[in-house]
């Protein structure tokens, strides 16, 4: 494309979602294999500890934009500082506001199993992205698509395990 060249912010947020519902379609695929390979139990531990991982990684990039950027490590700064593209999550859509929601409870209406999975996804890795960035805060999603609340909700509070480095799903060298 040449750099002159401009898209629409309507063609900016498909492709956007397109590319979220591809990647949460392929977290389906990754969970089934997984689940079918190791059993219900060992597949909701090594799911947690993948995305305990992945949230510490995507912590510290963003901790590094922050500094850059001479940005405080508060829960106000993170949409600033992450590596989410939010312009494909649409408010104005809804219950389908979030297209790893709209892939994801496809995905449940087929295989009610993967409910579980879904949740795990957004709790394990917004609550671990929030503690790992700001040191002293935790998170709580209250209300969540795939769980058939019509938005995502959350609050984010001060949380003394998380100073003393203690984070909710995993260690902090895990």
């Amino acid at each position: 494309m040449d750099e002159r060249e401009m898209v629409s912010r309507a063609e900016a947020v498909s492709q956007i979602r397109s590319m979220a519902v591809q990647f949460a379609d392929l977290y389906f695929c990754f969970v089934q294999e997984i689940r079918a390979a190791l059993g219900d139990e060992a597949a909701r531990e090594m799911v947690r500890r993948v995305l305990f991982q992945r949230a510490r990684e995507r912590a510290q990039a963003m901790v590094e934009r922050a500094d850059a950027q001479g940005a405080a490590r508060t829960p106000e700064n993170m949409p600033q500082v992450s590596d989410i593209a939010y312009m494909g999550w649409v408010p104005a859509l809804g219950r389908e506001h979030c297209p790893f929601g709209v892939a994801w409870n496809a995905r449940i209406a087929q295989h009610p199993w993967f409910r579980e999975y879904a949740r795990m996804y957004c709790d394990v890795m917004d609550t671990t992205v929030a503690e790992a960035f700001t040191g002293n805060c935790s998170h709580k999603l209250y209300k969540n698509v795939v769980l058939g609340d019509e938005s995502c909700e959350r609050v984010y509070y001060p949380d003394e395990a998380v100073k003393n480095g203690r984070f909710t799903y995993g260690e902090p060298m895990e």
